[in-house]
């Protein structure tokens, strides 16, 4: 081993001073690396003082007290100051290396912010990660929720490091290590390659390492509003001017979350950015397909309204043309009330506008459209209700369809009650030919038609109480007397209103009231 200049001179002055004393310097070994003094005849004794490499062996006089309590001072005193050193060395290394990360990331967020895509910014990250962390390898895989699945977007080899094998361009989101780190919420996930062996399938990212992979996911947001973006993969420690050590630890994973935290910050602000414009984007294209104004057919008034709960709402309704001069009033009720649901129903709008323009019969559309979206639905995981009345100008005979969508509700006014036409039928998505009828309702002047989405049924109150449909049925029977059709859907929007309290609801509230009125009877 090797002391520090002022010990190794103060225990050479030992045996100068202190006749007969002899000091031995020892390694780790216990081999002696250097040696002062000659030792005297008679008996003789030892002390032995640790130091942070080695020993220091030091023998005397056993005849001698005095000289026993100097040596015992003496020897005491270098074993301080060189565990005093080593301390002292080992937090400038560590100081070094810290503040090297910290230029590291300081130099490197700015790059981040200006980087032009996903690829573009990990790979700068990447790199700097690469230098801090001293890792031979380091690998940024983006995170498609929907699909379950991982690409690699960035991996970074070291210089001088062999690729003994190509990376897979896709993974499982829930298997091998890659699965573990996208389940941590805090801390990171380490695996050791065992002895003789490898981790992993070949093509995995843990079947890179020789030694150790680490991994911390890559998020944006916090708490329920979390949001994983990805995971951050680094591959065995390599040495630097610092440290010969090899192995991945602590600091490795302060690093790696350090870093993992800049990149969701940039990646996640980037994705919030660019969905707030899909967003305004979507909101534009829903109130472009929503009518700006009721549909006029005689003998018929006719209004609706249209409240969503979020952004962009899955909920629709619409007046298109039949084939054959009628004009179907339509509703309808994406599961989900997100971008998803709202671009679905813009696809549900188009296909039902295209069949209907070659189509006689309302359930002949539905059929055509269960069909023609099957695919799609399957494919996203969603449903879509819906109901229809086929309108002729001057005709009190109503053609009425459901795919699953809530009763129809036909207020009497001759009874002054309100009836129920149940909706047994099966939901777009469920079937690809779900076989459709349509019923025919008779009307009278005065008598009303609402059809509605659940959001008005299942809203709750303050006492998580539901509206249900025992109470709009009430409500209907209230207002339909003598109030327009427009002045019946405000009356029922506001009652919901009231009911809950002013507060915002859980899902898209849609109403459309069809009202008989005076006219030709055919």
């Amino acid at each position: 081993m090797t002391l520090s200049p002022s010990s190794s001179d103060l225990l050479a002055a030992v045996p100068e001073v202190l006749e007969g004393v002899v000091v031995q310097v020892l390694g780790a070994d216990g081999c002696q690396s250097a040696s002062f003094g000659s030792a005297v005849a008679g008996e003789r004794s030892e002390r032995r003082f640790d130091l942070p490499d080695g020993q220091v062996l030091a023998t005397y006089p056993a005849a001698d007290p005095a000289i026993a309590a100097l040596v015992e001072s003496l020897l005491s005193i270098v074993g301080e100051r060189e565990r005093l050193e080593s301390d002292m060395e080992s937090m400038s290394t560590s100081s070094l290396r810290l503040l090297e990360q910290v230029a590291m990331l300081t130099e490197t967020l700015p790059k981040l912010s200006a980087g032009t895509d996903d690829s573009d910014i990990a790979q700068l990250g990447l790199r700097a990660c690469q230098v801090a962390a001293s890792v031979q390898q380091v690998i940024y895989l983006g995170y498609h929720a929907g699909k379950g699945v991982c690409e690699v977007l960035v991996h970074e080899v070291g210089d001088g490091v062999v690729r003994d094998q190509e990376l897979d361009p896709m993974f499982a989101a829930n298997e091998g290590v890659l699965g573990d780190v996208l389940q941590v919420t805090e801390g990171v996930v380490l695996r050791s390659v065992p002895e003789n062996g490898r981790l992993g399938e070949p093509g995995s990212p843990e079947h890179l390492a020789r030694h150790q992979i680490l991994g911390v996911p890559v998020t944006y947001g916090a708490g329920d509003k979390r949001v994983v973006l990805g995971a951050l993969l680094l591959i065995d420690k390599r040495g630097t001017t610092y440290s010969t050590e090899n192995q991945l630890g602590s600091e490795e994973g302060q690093v790696a979350e350090s870093f993992a935290a800049m990149l969701g910050s940039v990646l996640g602000a980037r994705k919030t950015a660019a969905l707030g414009k899909e967003l305004s984007m979507a909101q534009a294209i829903q109130r472009q397909i929503l009518p700006e104004r009721a549909v006029q057919i005689a003998g018929f008034d006719i209004a609706a309204d249209y409240q969503a709960c979020g952004a962009v709402g899955g909920d629709y309704f619409d007046y298109v043309p039949l084939a054959d001069g009628r004009t179907l009033v339509v509703i309808a009720d994406v599961s989900g009330h997100n971008l998803a649901s709202g671009m679905m129903m813009v696809s549900a709008r188009a296909t039902l506008r295209t069949l209907a323009s070659v189509r006689h019969e309302p359930a002949q559309v539905f059929e055509d459209v269960a069909s023609t979206m099957f695919g799609d639905l399957t494919r996203t995981e969603r449903f879509l209700t819906a109901a229809a009345v086929a309108l002729r100008a001057n005709d009190r005979k109503v053609e009425y369809v459901s795919a699953g969508h809530n009763d129809l509700f036909v207020y009497r006014a001759a009874s002054d009650r309100v009836e129920r036409i149940a909706s047994e039928s099966t939901i777009l998505g469920f079937l690809p030919h779900p076989g459709y009828e349509s019923r025919t309702v008779e009307m009278v002047p005065g008598d009303c038609l609402l059809l509605f989405t659940d959001g008005i049924t299942e809203a709750m109150d303050a006492q998580d109480e539901m509206f249900g449909e025992d109470r709009l049925a009430v409500l209907l029977a209230q207002v339909a007397p003598g109030r327009n059709a427009k002045g019946i859907v405000d009356a029922i929007v506001h009652e919901l209103e009231v009911f809950r309290g002013g507060t915002v609801g859980n899902d898209d509230v849609t109403a459309v009231v069809v009202r008989c009125v005076e006219g030709v009877r055919r």
